[in-house]
């Protein structure tokens, strides 16, 4: 009876998430886009009072400002990764820097994704609630072997989508991204030669497609043209179709 009176309240309880800045202007931001009505949020002003509330809270993900007057977020984060009680949280890094060099100390310290100032509010939304497990998946996906672009600061190259629905994609890519880069990406749909192009898409995971596929990063649509989005659910139905699979259930993107 008790674990079953765990698992309810588990289940029943808000996710709690921490969130770390000395300014308390972007404190209160990202808790008006994040909402106390659906996690607990709980703040901390210092990253020494980030590693206490850390330990105390256990959250469930942190947010970290990059730049504090006591100790610097990356700091924290490896702190954070060193100790048994914290290791396993997930820490996503608020950066007000330059974006090479946060990228580079980001990757140093074993955060779990990085997001830059000023926040983008649909971005944040998405990397929280992908890092917490708690997205739901509106469209179906399929298995695909479609030549890409993707679309960068640092210019273009091309790449393999392997996995495809209308709210994202996976693509095969040797060095893949930080969790939370933006990109853009433009691929043609061949029943019809659309082509198509997500202006933004978040990185929202990076590592394996399943225990033996490519390595890439899975990316979530967040600027993309509504008929885009409806032709790509179009041709994936058409694939599952093709392959006798059920299209009347929810699964991931």
């Amino acid at each position: 009876m008790v674990r079953y009176l765990h698992i309810f309240r588990e289940f029943m309880e808000n996710k709690r998430i921490l969130i770390v800045d000395d300014n308390e202007f972007f404190i209160q931001q990202e808790i008006s886009y994040l909402d106390r009505r659906r996690f607990d949020i709980q703040t901390a002003r210092s990253g020494q009072e980030a590693l206490e509330k850390a330990r105390l809270f256990l959250p469930d993900i942190i947010l970290l400002d990059q730049i504090m007057p006591d100790m610097n977020g990356p700091e924290v984060c490896r702190m954070l990764k060193k100790d048994s009680l914290t290791e396993n949280i997930p820490v996503i890094i608020v950066s007000s820097g330059g974006k090479d060099s946060s990228r580079s100390e980001a990757t140093l310290t074993g955060c779990d994704g990085l997001i830059f100032k000023p926040i983008r509010k649909d971005l944040l939304i998405t990397m929280v609630e992908e890092l917490l497990g708690i997205t739901t998946r509106q469209w179906q996906r399929a298995s695909v072997d479609l030549a890409c672009s993707i679309l960068s600061e640092d210019g273009q190259i091309s790449a393999t989508i392997h996995s495809l629905s209308a709210d994202g994609v996976f693509v095969e890519m040797i060095s893949p991204p930080i969790p939370g880069e933006m990109l853009g990406i433009l691929f043609t749909i061949p029943e019809g030669g659309r082509q198509v192009l997500a202006r933004c898409a978040a990185v929202v995971w990076s590592g394996r497609l399943g225990a033996k596929g490519p390595v890439g990063s899975g990316l979530r649509f967040l600027t993309i043209h509504p008929s885009d989005r409806d032709h790509i659910d179009e041709y994936v139905n058409t694939l599952l179709k093709k392959d006798g699979l059920e299209i009347d259930q929810q699964v991931e993107s």
